[in-house]
């Protein structure tokens, strides 16, 4: 008995977890301003298909991501003209630069009539202090992608 409530309160628990965004308890409006960290390795990204920013958000910010924490990842196209094309998806991955940690997928969704596309996403902690990670990212325009990447130091908690 004692182990089917326990099963039973685990279901219930994982099937209410959702994003923090989803959740409503926190918004893009609600997070501290976005911004690039000094630990990136570029915040501006110029391709032949676009050019945007991405910038990081976290409570516990401080120039590094911290580790077991959840953070916002920003991307927003810097739109030139109002003839200029706009990127219709993002998709991206993160990964260890220097010590395997597995894929992790980040999902991206688009700001409803904005140029923003916002991603929610939690880095595993290492045993090393710092660690430095690579988003890679894919951005896709007029039915064409490309890939790029950046990296960023997390910090461990």
């Amino acid at each position: 008995m004692i182990k089917s409530l326990s099963l039973i309160a685990s279901l219930l628990f994982i099937s209410a977890c959702k994003p923090i965004i989803e959740q409503g308890s926190v918004t893009a409006k609600k997070l501290p301003i976005a911004q690039c960290i000094g630990s990136q390795s570029q915040c501006e990204i110029t391709t032949e298909l676009a050019q945007f920013t991405v910038k990081f958000s976290q409570y516990q910010l401080g120039g590094k991501v911290k580790t077991e924490l959840p953070f916002v990842i920003e991307i927003s196209q810097l739109v030139r003209n109002v003839t200029e094309p706009r990127i219709t998806k993002v998709s991206a991955y993160l990964e260890g630069k220097e010590m395997f940690m597995g894929k992790v997928p980040v999902f991206f969704e688009k700001e409803k009539e904005s140029n923003i596309f916002l991603a929610q996403s939690l880095l595993a902690n290492c045993s090393e202090e710092q660690m430095v990670w690579r988003l890679w990212i894919t951005v896709e325009l007029k039915g064409r992608e490309q890939t790029s990447f950046i990296d960023f130091t997390s910090q461990r908690l």
